[in-house]
């Protein structure tokens, strides 16, 4: 057996159509509401689609996949592979692809397993739906580059990352961080511009300001000269967080923003940066806040 699924639900699913389409690779599963009234059902009806042989048990899956892929849900990501790294041998890869937290990764990489098996941290980097097997994947760990070389040239989107297992999933977790937090400060200050009836104005002077832009030259645009300017730009926050509340919007974002503005505030960035700071990149300016945080977190 090349590959088993441990979970058949949307995404593997959608990445057994897609390799299904590719190859002749045979492809297995388990999936705990395989005998579930409903659930069961649809598991079966995919897996006769797609041509992927259904195990009865979890020991029947695992006992002679080249690769194991856990595709459950982060919740369950550990007690999982606690379950399953006890049931391969030598020559067997663990795949966890769950949307599971770094420190979970690093968990099930320092679970005892027998010589030989190895571990790949695989982070899923977009919708399955769709993309199918193509979905871009960044993959960590000592099992990263045997699941590249298996499953690469079926047309799989993979890249290897030099990190130990967890550093996959940190990049899709820290991805995070702006594409849901950005949304929350468009929703924030788009409902306070539908209340001043200037909605479609505020999108168009956003625009004006980030329209064209890369993330990389905004990250240069932004980065150190947030820093410098801290301290104008908290104060400038508390009108911000001020005008919010006057139409009634919940300020949390705002609030947040305005409280890391003046704790930045408390250090001279345009000492600390140097001359010409304002035009510094933004490599060396984070580079700079990470030095000094750490300064600051050991002096506590």
């Amino acid at each position: 057996m090349d590959l088993v699924f441990i979970g058949f639900g949307e995404a593997a699913f959608h990445l057994s159509l897609g390799l299904r389409t590719q190859s002749t690779l045979s492809i297995g599963t388990f999936d705990a509401n395989v005998d579930d009234p409903q659930r069961g059902a649809l598991i079966h009806e995919r897996a006769t689609q797609t041509q992927v042989m259904v195990f009865a048990s979890l020991e029947a899956a695992c006992q002679s996949a080249r690769f194991v892929v856990c595709l459950t849900s982060a919740s369950s990501a550990l007690g999982l592979a606690e379950r399953v790294m006890p049931l391969l041998k030598a020559g067997q890869t663990y795949v966890d692809m769950n949307s599971a937290a770094p420190t979970v990764k690093h968990a099930i990489n320092a679970l005892p397993r027998a010589a030989g098996v190895s571990f790949c941290d695989a982070a899923v980097m977009g919708t399955v739906p769709g993309n199918n097997h193509r979905v871009p994947m960044l993959l960590a760990g000592d099992g990263a580059e045997a699941f590249n070389a298996a499953f690469a040239p079926y047309g799989m989107r993979l890249r290897v990352l030099p990190g130990e297992a967890g550093a996959a999933s940190a990049i899709k977790m820290l991805k995070s961080i702006v594409m849901k937090g950005l949304p929350q400060l468009l929703l924030e200050a788009f409902q306070a511009a539908e209340t001043f009836h200037v909605l479609d104005t505020l999108v168009e002077s956003l625009g004006e300001s980030l329209n064209g832009k890369t993330v990389e030259q905004l990250a240069n645009t932004f980065t150190a000269r947030t820093l410098i300017h801290a301290k104008r730009r908290s104060d400038e926050m508390d009108d911000v967080v001020a005008t919010l509340e006057s139409a009634g919007v919940d300020a949390a974002m705002s609030r947040a923003c305005q409280a890391q503005l003046e704790k930045q505030a408390a250090r001279d960035w345009g000492t600390v940066l140097g001359p010409n700071a304002s035009e510094m990149d933004y490599r060396t300016a984070i580079q700079h806040l990470v030095k000094h945080s750490e300064g600051t977190a050991n002096e506590h």
